[in-house]
Formats: structure tokens, C-alpha cells, sequence
């Protein structure tokens, strides 16, 4: 393997592990939104139920 595709090799696998961090971060955020949002859901106008229900199922990859 050459020294340049080793370099591309690692950038990538760097850009990777940066978005797989980010992706957890947002999980956890949402999730503590949700809760956030579930427990104070008398604060809220609309239907906040709906918006817990449609996070819970895109974090399982449905449409909500």
C-alpha cells in the first residue's frame, strides 16, 4: 500500500470516528430532549407526545 493511500486511508477513518461521535452526541441530546419534553409536556402547545413518539421511531430508522 502506498504512503498516499495510507494517508487517505487514516483521514478517512479519522472522519468516521469524528461522525460516529457526532451521531452519539445528538442520540444522547435528543433522548434527553424527549425526556425533557415527555415530563414538562403541560408546558408545550401542540402535541409533544407526537414529537417523542416520531424521535423514538427515527432513532429505530422508521418514519414517524
Amino acid at each position: 500500500m502506498s504512503e498516499q493511500v495510507r494517508r487517505k486511508l487514516k483521514v478517512a477513518m479519522q472522519e468516521n470516528a469524528r461522525l460516529k461521535a457526532e451521531v452519539e452526541r445528538l442520540t444522547k441530546a435528543g433522548d434527553a430532549m424527549a425526556l425533557w419534553v415527555g415530563e414538562d409536556s403541560h408546558f408545550w402547545w401542540g402535541q409533544p407526545e407526537a414529537s417523542v413518539e416520531a424521535w423514538n421511531a427515527a432513532k429505530e430508522g422508521k418514519q414517524s
